[in-house]
């Protein structure tokens, strides 16, 4: 098992640094998201200032800019606009964005293509629902996520290049709620259970190591790093971590704005999340308002950038 050590970073609260160090040795309740959601309904052709936003979740798209020292997301679209679950965005090596659709009450993948701003379909699998795609390190164009018949017995499936058949990675390991890829050879796995597990495997021995307990759901690749981020709630609030394979330990970094649970990083390295109706940057040890998207009537919840760095994408709901 790998010796997992704290490192707070200089100038966080005492109060923060010693609910964070709690975390290490208590274990309470984690929030899980089920693996099934409500069925889609037929695709909505109004637009958003005509009928305001649809039911359920979308999958919205931003251009993403530096204006001086401040970073910008302007021009926000609707990609799936429709009734129904449009969620998990990532995109791949090559600009195009990955997220999963539901219908019947299970999901596909799909994805959306960049060039020709079209959208197509990955798995068909009416029987089994698809979630979490990600690009698969050093690889063209192969992609991983979790495939589940119901809530409680996801597994991590792979295919490896696209059009290629797909195959079941660890047939042994699971539930699987969510994964990241430290780099080619180890990923982290998120297994739904209570409180949840994080475990770093290696592809080749499926050597299974836990490196952290009650964890967030949404794990993060850490760009130019062979670490992956999570976050675990303290007494102070969402604390994001990071652990790092080839230093064996876990940092703390700070605190997610309040009501945040998502994280994301940009190609540089720049720390971001939501809460609310706002995209935040994490910057000189405060948080600083990207973009607020109050006046389309959205709450935000995950979030993506695009590898070039000029594309933010977004999950939003109606706010309540």
């Amino acid at each position: 098992m790998i010796h997992q050590q704290f490192h707070p970073r200089p100038g966080l609260p005492l109060a923060f640094v010693a609910a964070v160090c709690t975390t290490f040795l208590m274990v309470s309740g984690c929030a899980r998201e089920t693996l099934q959601e409500a069925s889609m309904e037929a695709d909505s052709t109004e637009t958003e200032e005509a009928a305001g936003p649809p039911e359920g979740t979308d999958v919205w798209l931003l251009d993403l800019m530096w204006e001086g020292d401040t970073l910008r997301a302007k021009a926000p679209r609707n990609l799936t606009r429709r009734p129904g679950y449009d969620n998990q965005p990532l995109f791949t090596p090559a600009g195009n964005l990955l997220f999963v659709q539901m219908e019947a009450g299970k999901t596909d993948i799909w994805r959306w293509d960049t060039a020709t701003e079209s959208t197509t379909r990955l798995t068909v699998t009416p029987e089994q629902g698809e979630f979490s795609p990600t690009p698969i390190p050093a690889s063209e164009s192969g992609i991983s996520y979790i495939r589940s018949p119901d809530d409680t017995s996801g597994r991590l499936w792979r295919m490896p290049a696209e059009d290629a058949a797909a195959e079941i990675v660890f047939p042994d390991i699971g539930p699987v709620g969510y994964h990241a890829w430290f780099d080619a050879d180890f990923v982290a796995l998120w297994l739904l259970q209570e409180p949840s597990v994080l475990q770093v495997i290696e592809l080749d021995t499926q050597e299974a190591r836990t490196i952290a307990t009650d964890v967030g759901r949404s794990p993060q690749s850490v760009p130019s790093r062979r670490a992956v981020s999570y976050t675990r709630a303290s007494e102070e609030g969402e604390v994001v971590e990071i652990h790092d394979l080839d230093l064996e330990g876990t940092e703390a970094l700070t605190l997610l704005p309040e009501g945040g649970e998502f994280h994301a990083w940009t190609p540089a390295g720049a720390l971001l999340s939501t809460a609310g109706s706002r995209v935040f940057l994490w910057r000189d040890g405060d948080w600083q308002t990207v973009v607020d998207l109050d006046h389309l009537g959205l709450k935000l919840s995950r979030l993506a950038v695009s590898p070039g760095g000029e594309r933010l994408a977004l999950v939003a709901e109606p706010a309540p």
